[in-house]
Formats: C-alpha cells, structure tokens, sequence
C-alpha cells in the first residue's frame, strides 16, 4: 500500500505521532510519501507571518535531511492530484490543529477534498492534549464554562513516555522528493532544538516566577509556549509530562501554567463542536448586535493612532513583532470591540494576518471573551478602562515608551492619560494632536453606549 503523511504544522523530529504510525504500520507500507502543503500569505500584511512561517519549515527541512528524509513541497490545491499520481491509497494527517492560516487548510476542508478523490482519511493526535468526545459532560455536549470543563479533566493529565521510533527504518519507506525551498529563511523562525532550549530554560529558571511574571509588559517573561505549539515544534504531551515531573518543586506556579494550558484545550474542543463560531457569535442572544463598522477608527486601532499609549504601543508591538502579550490582547480587543463599538471579527482577522503564533480556537474565543458574546464571557459591564490598565500594569510607561519612540522622552505618569495632562505634555515639548493624537473615543460615553445596547437586547 502507498500512504500519504501530511507534516504540515507538526514541525518536529521528536515525539511525532505521524513518525510514530509509518513505524508502527511499516510491514504494510510499500511507499511512504512525506507531504508538507504549503500555506500560501497573500494577504496584505501577512510578510512577517510569511517568513516566520517559512522559516520554521526550512529548519525542519534541514533537520529532516539529516535522517535522509525529504518531504515533498506542494500547494493544498495540488494535494488530491498528488496522491491519485503516486496511486496513494490513504492518507495521514494531524486531525487536531487550529493554527493554519487558512481556515480552508484545516481537517474538515482536507477530508472534504481527499472524499473526491476516493482516498482513506487516517487523522491522529498531534498538537492537542483531549480529543474532544471524551470531554463532554453528562449531558453529552461540551463544557461551556471553562472552571467546570478545568475540575472535570485537570485530574487526566498524566506523565507520557516518548514515542519509539527510528528514523532509518522510516527512511527506507519514504519517496525522496529532492526539492527545497527556492529562498533562504534561515534568519526567521524557530527550530525545533531551540524552541526545546527555550522551553527546558523556562521550566528550570522562569516558571517559578510565572505568576508575577506574566503580567509584565515591558520584558517577554513568559514561555511563549504560543508559538511553539502554533508549528508543532513539542508535543503538548510532553509539556504536560515535564510539567508534572517537576510539579512538587513549585505547585502553585506549576499548576497556573496548566491551567492556562487547559484553557488552549477548553476552546479547541469548543470550536470542533462549534465551528461557526468563527464567523458569528457563540451566544445566540448577541447574533445581532448593531457593531459599528467605522472604517477610519478601525485604521486607527491596528496602526496604532487611538490618542491611548498603552492601546497604541500594544498595536506596535503586534505590527513590528508579530506577537503581543497576552495581557495586551485582551486589552486591546475590549477597546476595539467595547470603546469603539467594532465588530469583534474584524479585528480577530487582522490578528489572523498578524499573530506568529495564532491559533483559530484560541483567538476567536479570546475575542468573543472580550466582546462579552462568547462563552464563559467577560460580562458586557465589566469593561476594561485603558487607562486603568495602563496605571497598572505598566506603571512606569515602560512598555509604552518601547513601541512608542515619541513619547519616550516624556514623564511617565502623563502618559497613562495623555488628555488629562495635556499642559504637562506641552511644557516637556509633545503637542497632543500634532506630535501624538487625541483620544479618538471618550471612554465614559462609550461604556455608557455599551451598557445601553447590551440591557437592551
């Protein structure tokens, strides 16, 4: 038999679920077709996400060819094509991920496509910890407060060993393709040594500071385990093992970071059992919502002009890094979605263009948290004041001045509200609507709207 292994965003030698099937079913394998679809950026924007992407590859490419093993490159239109070519049979593929670009990469779309073409679907595990049957509740359906769904299976997490397989058996069965890539990323993107160097630094030095850590903006001090796991450089399995074996030396720390792990899985089942929630809200009762659709404050927001330094520093940072703190991220999104009253897909889309490490469930369920519209949501009059935020967790506009070079020479307790020290401003030489924008929104009229529209649906 002739199969087919999409490697596509499982960008790694170790713990691999898909090496682990070509080893476990060699005795039956006549030819092993290695296949990495490539995601296609054409979007406007979507040049750092591109090279990152791309990057990643080249250096699991690379590493690939050290076992002798050479994937073949091709577009997802091309795939159907490919295998009825190569007479493969059935095909391979991580049944679990939520980070491809293009929703019309993912595993309802690929089986769709393979149906045509008369060719078996094998799906396994590969970048998430549940499969979600078996997390339903007594009622058969998902978990809709995470609190709930977080008591019911914490207490299935366990210790794994490590897949056993080797390489050169692998690479025996496997077709040579003999391409590469025809441009050199060896400058972006991560490998999978160094995101494993990363994470075991973290995890000896850093986790025991996770809980005073994590909200500090100025420094990257967390795991940015998010972009790991968006290319599939570890498996969550083995996270979770090493997270348990070294549980006794920190548990309190230690269990907030798996709890911020289950989260990743709460909203990956909710959106396999929910999946037009990427496009419409989860509750109902929110479907139609009158959201603004202004244009010029939406520009406003992603290039970082609002007149509010810690919502405009936060826009940098995406837009010049490709990543943004978590912290920030809800912060940002309560402003699109509350201060400007901006339909909350919107700015989940350019996140999408954006984020290195997006993840659909991850992202749509953030954002519908923050538009109060989602499950287990922020409730509509809880409603973050940016310059709350500011005053407390960037007290010495630290983070602001990071992103936002003109105000750097400016005194930090001006910044947090700029309008409100407008005269301060002046007299150390930065002119509000010339040298840095005016609020584009007054934050009190705009909770009041918010409070008005929700009680009244």
């Amino acid at each position: 038999m002739n199969i087919g292994v999409i490697l596509n965003r499982v960008f790694r030698t170790q713990n691999n679920s898909l090496f682990e099937y070509i080893s476990q079913q060699q005795n039956d394998i006549d030819q092993c077709y290695l296949i990495i679809p490539q995601e296609i950026f054409e979007e406007e924007g979507t040049e750092m996400k591109h090279n990152y992407y791309y990057g990643v590859l080249e250096k699991f490419l690379k590493e690939l060819k050290k076992h002798d093993i050479e994937p073949f490159l091709i577009e997802y239109r091309e795939l159907g094509d490919f295998c009825k070519e190569k007479q493969i049979e059935e095909v391979v593929v991580a049944g679990d991920i939520m980070s491809y670009h293009q929703e019309s990469y993912d595993i309802r779309h690929l089986k769709q496509a393979f149906k045509k073409y008369d060719i078996s679907v094998v799906t396994l595990r590969a970048n998430h910890y549940f499969k979600p049957s078996t997390t339903m509740n007594k009622q058969g359906t998902p978990y809709k407060v995470f609190t709930s769904f977080y008591k019911a299976h914490r207490s299935s997490l366990r210790q794994h060993s490590a897949y056993d397989y080797k390489f050169k058996d692998i690479a025996k069965l496997c077709v040579k393709s003999q391409q590469t890539l025809n441009k050199d990323y060896s400058n972006d993107g991560l490998s999978e040594e160094q995101a494993l160097n990363q994470w075991h630094d973290f995890l000896e030095n850093d986790i025991q500071n996770y809980d005073s850590n994590r909200e500090y903006l100025p420094e990257v001090l967390t795991s940015q385990l998010s972009i790991v796991l968006a290319y599939g450089l570890i498996d969550i399995k083995q996270i979770i093992t090493e997270l348990l074996e070294s549980y006794e030396e920190d548990e309190s720390n230690i269990e907030k970071f798996i709890r911020e792990l289950m989260f990743r899985e709460f909203y990956y089942v909710l959106m396999t059992q929910y999946p037009n929630t990427a496009h419409e809200a989860f509750n109902e009762k929110y479907r139609n919502i009158k959201w603004s659709y202004n244009k010029d404050d939406f520009k406003c927001w992603y290039e970082g002009k609002t007149g509010f330094p810690i919502i405009d520093a936060a826009m940098a940072e995406l837009n010049k890094t490709g990543y943004m703190h978590n912290r920030m991220r809800m912060v940002v999104s309560q402003f699109l979605t509350k201060d400007l009253f901006i339909d909350w897909t919107w700015g989940e889309d350019y996140f999408r263009k954006k984020l290195i490490d997006f993840d659909s469930a991850s992202n749509v369920h953030g954002w519908q948290w923050s538009a109060s519209t989602g499950t287990d949501a922020v409730p509509y009059f809880r409603m973050f004041s940016p310059t709350r935020q500011s005053e407390r967790f960037d007290k010495d506009a630290l983070y602001i001045k990071k992103f936002i070079p003109e105000l750097k020479d400016m005194t930090a307790k001006w910044l947090h509200e700029p309008l409100k020290h407008q005269s301060q401003l002046e007299k150390e030489g930065l002119k509000l609507g010339e040298d840095y924008p005016k609020p584009i929104v007054d934050h009190k009229s705009a909770r009041e709207y918010v409070m008005s529209t929700f009680k009244s649906i």
